[in-house]
């Protein structure tokens, strides 16, 4: 126990000395400290935008301001199921051991070992004294507990926890990003398809009156009444509403086809149930440009992105200056594994090195420029994600201001078409034409219809659009 007390008291002085060195050069850090990129922000959005007190609904379920609980129900599925999402949460557990693998450089490396070999050392070998000139056979046993540990004197290490850890914030922004958009991707599949429902409807009750007329001309035809160009032109325009009809049908099983897809399911045995009406969509508050740079998910990941490649500037320029290590080992050797754990066969070392760069054949220059390029490309990046956003959120507003007034017009366009088909009719009974004249006035009012039908569903699309392009949120 003497010798013991005596090593330690040998070696904590140094071990002391040692860890004051560690902390007095940690404190260096080479390379840049980040800023997030400066981007212009406008005061307000060029296009009109609607005032709104609507509330975005807790957490970040923004589709029940639609109030359809088919949609909330398929909009659960997908976030529980898309394929995206997974991938994207795979990434971001990537990510995340990829940041506590590099934690760990901050950190000593402890290894433990054993090792037996059996050795035969030449009488003629050199410093052959301590066997007396003659050959030696035996036996080595060690039981090792080695240390290594980095210095981080210049940063390089929290350098790479930072790049790590930023690229790992970016995943998850990322994971944000996918999960806003693959419910965007539903509502507009969604109301596509619910568009196409109330297109069948509207264009199969006017399919009833269109075959009706037929039968009506055909009847006046053959009476001698009116002549067979009245019948050809009642038969075109009853055809090409039923192909109208199929042309639908495809429309709306396209879409239920990708809203399966995007729900993780086989489109075999999905069916959403038909309803023949759309609703007003909600008026979103759009705010201020400057809301996007904290809402959306993009921009979020793009900044993180920039930050990761700002510390590996850092990283390329502390390969200029020396590493500096730490290693050491500390156990027992015998050529006895009986008396292997006595006090005397112990064996202990601690060493310090530092390798510096002389000549790297331009290198360390090459891996410092490419860095502050990716640097450059990452800002560059993150603007264009900036101004990406705001032109979404103009085209949206724009969107729904001009598809609103559309709206209005082509309401007053079917309220007009539904007087001519009175008159038309009115006309007809009283023998003033022929029946045609109602089915050209039918048909002109289906194609009213269907166009304020379209409109209106484009006004949905174009509110999810807008809420996407919003981040999901908004009063906030």
């Amino acid at each position: 126990m003497k010798h013991s007390s005596e090593r330690l008291a040998f070696a904590a002085p140094r071990l002391i000395s040692a860890g004051l060195l560690c902390v007095s050069l940690s404190g260096c850090m080479v390379g840049p400290n980040y800023h997030a990129p400066a981007v212009p922000a406008p005061p307000s959005y060029k296009e009109p935008a609607p005032a709104s007190t609507i509330a975005v609904p807790a957490g970040e379920t923004w589709w029940k301001v639609f109030n359809d609980a088919t949609l909330d129900e398929l909009e659960k599925q997908a976030i529980a199921a898309n394929p995206d999402i997974q991938i994207a949460v795979a990434h971001v557990d990537q990510a995340d051991a990829v940041r506590r693998s590099v934690h760990s450089a901050q950190l000593p490396t402890v290894t433990a070992g054993a090792s037996v070999s059996r050795n035969r050392e030449a009488q003629q070998r050199p410093n052959n004294g301590n066997t007396y000139g003659h050959a030696a056979t035996y036996n080595d046993f060690q039981l090792p507990l080695s240390l290594s540990y980095e210095i981080d004197a210049w940063g390089r290490i929290r350098r790479m926890v930072q790049s790590a850890t930023a690229s790992q914030q970016a995943t998850e922004a990322d994971l944000r990003f996918v999960r806003l958009s693959v419910a965007a991707s539903v509502a507009t599949d969604y109301y596509t398809l619910r568009e196409a429902d109330a297109d069948i409807n509207i264009v199969q009750t006017t399919l009833v009156d269109l075959e009706r007329g037929y039968e009506i001309t055909n009847n006046q035809f053959r009476r001698g009444l009116i002549s067979e160009l009245a019948v050809r032109q009642a038969q075109t325009i009853l055809d090409q509403t039923r192909a109208r009809v199929e042309a639908l049908h495809i429309q709306r099983s396209q879409s239920e086809h990708a809203i399966a897809v995007l729900l993780g399911r086989p489109v075999a045995g999905f069916v959403i149930v038909e309803a023949i009406t759309l609703p007003r969509p909600p008026v979103i508050p759009a705010g201020v440009p400057a809301d996007l740079l904290g809402r959306r998910p993009d921009i979020a990941s793009a900044e993180r992105s920039a930050a990761a490649a700002s510390a590996q500037i850092g990283v390329a320029r502390a390969a200029y200056l020396p590493q500096i290590s730490l290693t050491g080992f500390a156990g027992y050797e015998s050529t006895n594994p009986a008396s292997i754990l006595n006090w005397q066969n112990s064996i202990a070392s601690m060493a310090a090195s530092a390798v510096a760069p002389i000549f790297t054949g331009g290198r360390l220059k090459a891996n410092v420029d490419q860095a502050q390029a990716s640097y450059r490309e990452s800002v560059g990046q993150y603007e264009k994600t900036v101004l990406t956003a705001y032109q979404d959120v103009e085209d949206q507003l724009a969107a729904l201001h001009y598809l609103s007034r559309q709206f209005d017009a082509e309401n007053n366009a079917v309220a007009d078409a539904k007087r001519a088909e009175e008159i038309a009719n009115n006309r007809y009974n009283t023998g003033l034409v022929s029946y045609l004249d109602v089915v050209f006035a039918q048909q002109t009012l289906l194609s009213n219809q269907e166009i304020s039908t379209q409109v209106q569903g484009q006004r949905l699309v174009a509110t999810v659009a807008l809420i996407r392009a919003l981040g999901g949120s908004w009063n906030k």
